[in-house]
């Protein structure tokens, strides 16, 4: 009778050892299968935080002179790292004229005070892409009529609604904004769009008139940097935020930036802004060295209890260990059918494990991704200060993330489980191996 026989009809006699062997390799391939899903899991989830999650940092030149100028922006987009996508922004204020010069009327109502010099004069807001300003994706403000102002257009606004109706004015139509200390430096511009706003303004009574909703317009960069700085021909800005590919890199990207030549860098301001990036970065790292401690530590475990039970198995086959030895089959061959047997029960378990493994490892990972990216994130309101707010899970991405079992997974723990079977049933095998025949036989009298 071949050894593949003999441990088939072992296995089949020995029911309930064979079962509860069964069970507990069932429950240790479960395990593995589940911890290395959910350590699978988190790494996709860090990879997709990373695309959801852009880190940029902010240059406020706001102190310089001349700003930012033109050729630096395109020497900061040339820096290994950045993604290309970069926001350009200024601010300062203006007073309104008509096409004929004469003064146009803002509103006062609500406003805590007029400043002396500001009464046909309010905010203007450029953008490289007026659409992508805060007014818009935070403040409530929307298009109601023409078209957004982009780096291509020039010499073009957004006024408001009833800065419109108060004015006489429509898209189309032509008016011109002065430099507030100096109202012979005037820029001609055209009405591109109207807005409005949908949320009413909450710094009603407190903000000076120039500030208040109606009185802003938006503009483009070029016409900005006329009035800032008197530029013609060339555009330069106050505040420039640049999006990189890696937000691991960010601090190395804002140090080479810093070198660049052109700019008294001492006397800007660079702000960094991946926090939310790092905190989600942190807890799942955090929920990775912990499935990893569970991965060792269920290795360790299971062997330990794996060998003890074999250990206790084999203790109990001494007579027949005897009987094959005085029947002239050789020690390495009653081994192999030890350890066969353990491999054809640790077979059917490895293959249960992969659907008990799918279920569980479904659920408590994607529970667990939930719970570590539950974090505060830093959200920058209309005046550039920070504040803190809640983000919903699938705001970085995790929504797209499967926690299965893989391929590579799967194949991971049959090798592991086969491995610790092989060494499981030699150390359990060991204290009868190394006895010799003799021994053996007169142990089984």
């Amino acid at each position: 009778m071949n050894l593949c026989k003999r441990a088939c009809l072992y296995s089949i006699r020995k029911k309930g050892k064979t079962l509860t062997l069964l069970a507990f390799l069932l429950v240790m391939a479960t395990l593995m299968l589940t911890c290395l899903s959910i350590q699978s899991a988190t790494e996709t989830a860090n990879a997709n935080i990373k695309k959801a999650l852009l880190g940029y940092f902010t240059i406020n030149a706001k102190t310089l002179e001349n700003g930012i100028p033109e050729d630096t922006v395109s020497q900061i987009l040339d820096v290994d790292g950045l993604s290309g996508r970069y926001t350009l922004r200024s601010y300062t204020y203006a007073t309104y004229f008509d096409a004929d010069g004469d003064l146009l009327e803002i509103n006062t109502e609500g406003a805590a005070q007029v400043p002396e010099g500001y009464e046909n004069a309010g905010k203007i807001v450029a953008n490289s892409n007026s659409q992508n300003d805060s007014y818009f994706t935070d403040g409530g403000f929307e298009m109601v009529e023409g078209s957004p102002i982009t780096t291509e257009t020039g010499n073009q606004v957004l006024i408001h609604e009833k800065f419109a109706q108060r004015n006489g004015l429509s898209v189309g139509d032509t008016m011109l904004l002065g430099n507030v200390e100096d109202k012979d430096k005037t820029i001609p511009v055209t009405v591109a769009g109207i807005f409005t706003n949908t949320e009413e303004q909450d710094s009603i009574g407190m903000a000076p008139s120039y500030d208040l909703y109606d009185n802003i317009v938006f503009t483009d960069l070029s016409t900005a940097s006329f009035l800032l700085y008197g530029t013609e021909g060339t555009t330069n800005v106050q505040y420039g935020d640049f999006y990189v590919n890696d937000p691991d890199e960010l601090e190395r990207i804002m140090t080479d930036v810093q070198e660049l030549d052109g700019v008294d860098w001492e006397s800007c301001t660079l702000t960094r802004y991946d926090n939310d990036y790092q905190n989600a970065k942190a807890s799942l790292e955090g929920l990775q060295n912990i499935v990893f401690i569970a991965i060792a530590v269920v290795s360790v475990i299971c062997f330990l209890v794996l060998a003890l039970f074999l250990t206790l198995r084999l203790r109990g086959r001494i007579h027949e260990t005897g009987v094959y030895l005085a029947m002239g089959i050789s020690k390495g061959s009653v081994l192999l059918q030890y350890l066969l047997e353990v491999i054809l029960v640790a077979a059917i378990a490895l293959v249960i494990s992969f659907g008990t493994s799918t279920a569980i490892s479904h659920q408590i990972g994607s529970s667990l991704l939930s719970q570590v990216t539950s974090e505060t994130y830093e959200t920058v309101d209309l005046t550039g200060e920070s504040e803190t707010a809640e983000e919903p899970t699938e705001d970085l991405g995790l929504a797209e993330i499967e926690v299965a079992v893989s391929a590579e997974d799967y194949a991971l723990v049959w090798a592991f489980g086969m491995v610790l079977c092989v060494a499981s049933t030699a150390l359990a095998a060991y204290p009868i191996m190394k006895m010799k025949p003799k021994s053996i036989l007169s142990q089984m009298s």
